[in-house]
């Protein structure tokens, strides 16, 4: 039976279930799951606030939309963390090996749990940006939440494959908060600001950025990001394969 016998809509469940039980039993999973719409919901009410006290305090206008991207991509990461602290669990545990010889084997659990993450970071996305940035169009807006799943999925994958346990990849929390900053180095004068483009956040802050300015344009920067996140998810994927079990 291949990978995709995970995707059976009775097994597919199941596992869904089991993993919101492992989440609620952990106050920290909790509380990580429960913060995904507070950044959006929070900069909805402050953005006015936020932008006076910038103008008036800098002399910066319209700073928000300097925040904006770090609103959209925060909590995506903290979803792939909860994904990825979960993983860290099933190889500690030795989950993983017993799924290795079950039908759908190790790779369909993994492909499970990514699609699971995807589709959430997505969601909470396409929630978030009427708040964050209500002018977006709807295709921007779909790019945006198609960068974003995979910045989600990029950060669960992540947490495995370079932490050797639980306490490791708490410590790497810190290093994908950083990485929520990246999409401000698109608001750097080009060229210059394409030497952040190897970190897949970035492209998210570069979608962003008003149509008069210096770039690549908005076509050539969507398929250098679709790149750069597809391969950074090929290669990661394939490490957790060579340590996950």
């Amino acid at each position: 039976m291949s990978a995709l016998a995970i995707f059976v809509p009775r097994r597919f469940i199941r596992l869904m279930v089991s993993d919101a039980k492992n989440i609620s039993r952990d106050p920290m999973l909790m509380t990580v799951s429960g913060l995904s719409l507070a950044p959006a919901i929070g900069f909805w009410f402050g953005k006015a606030a936020m932008d006076d006290a910038a103008l008036t305090a800098f002399g910066t206008v319209e700073f928000s939309r300097y925040v904006a991207p770090i609103v959209l991509v925060l909590p995506a990461l903290l979803i792939g963390w909860v994904t990825g602290f979960l993983m860290l669990e099933d190889r500690d545990d030795g989950a993983l090996l017993a799924l290795d010889v079950s039908p759908p084997g190790k790779a369909g659990f993994l492909a499970y749990r990514l699609t699971v993450t995807a589709v959430i970071a997505a969601v909470v996305t396409l929630l978030a940006v009427p708040l964050v940035i209500p002018d977006a169009g709807g295709g921007i807006a779909v790019l945006m939440a198609l960068f974003i799943a995979a910045d989600a999925v990029i950060a669960a994958l992540l947490l495995p494959v370079a932490a050797r346990n639980k306490v490791e990849g708490m410590a790497l929390t810190k290093l994908i908060n950083i990485a929520s900053l990246a999409p401000l180095a698109a608001f750097a004068p080009a060229p210059l600001r394409y030497a952040a483009g190897i970190v897949p956040p970035f492209w998210v802050g570069e979608l962003l950025l008003p149509p008069n300015a210096a770039g690549v344009g908005l076509p050539v920067a969507a398929l250098l990001g679709v790149a750069v996140h597809f391969v950074a998810i090929v290669l990661l994927f394939r490490r957790l394969g060579e340590k996950a079990g």
